[in-house]
């Protein structure tokens, strides 16, 4: 099945507007016992409450708690405990550190795969003694990379270099 570049362009530019003010909660840790007790213990609920209040057992919520630690509690589960403790689950992908937004992410790979490309087919052309300057190569690199994003060509995603995602 083909995509449709500009839809994929236009989206990522959507979702990075809608990621950009949740950029600031990458810097924050989870509390070492998960947000659930941390929460819960803010509000002065015991685990016994506030499975009273979800019609849990105690142990249930104990249990819960312990998931969410360990990062293996159901989004279901963490939004029924949030409801039950007047609170919101807010659940989101956002891009790591140094990227600010999608189209960094994306920028980044297609400008280290054409620099690959552009390396590869240099070393070729310097064999046969039609090498160019680092600056025209530098040059193409650019261009490369701009067609690569233009064309929404998937090899971006292949790994380089011996990596295994970046």
């Amino acid at each position: 099945m083909k995509t449709n570049r500009k839809k994929t362009i236009s989206q990522r530019q959507l979702i990075d507007a809608k990621l950009a003010p949740l950029l600031e909660l990458r810097n924050i840790n989870m509390p070492l016992d998960g947000w659930l007790k941390a929460i819960r213990g803010a509000l002065g609920l015991t685990a016994a409450q506030l499975a009273k209040r979800m019609k849990l057992q105690t142990s249930d919520v104990l249990h819960l708690e312990s998931r969410e630690a360990s990062k293996s509690a159901t989004l279901s589960s963490l939004d029924r405990a949030a409801k039950a403790l007047s609170c919101r689950l807010v659940w989101s992908i956002v891009p790591e550190k140094p990227y600010d937004s999608l189209s960094e992410i994306v920028e980044k790979r297609a400008k280290k795969l054409a620099n690959r490309l552009v390396k590869d087919v240099d070393k070729t052309m310097k064999l046969e003694a039609q090498g160019i300057s680092s600056e025209a190569s530098r040059k193409q690199a650019e261009e490369l990379a701009m067609e690569l994003i233009r064309n929404g060509d998937s090899r971006i995603w292949e790994p380089m270099d011996g990596e295994s995602n970046d």
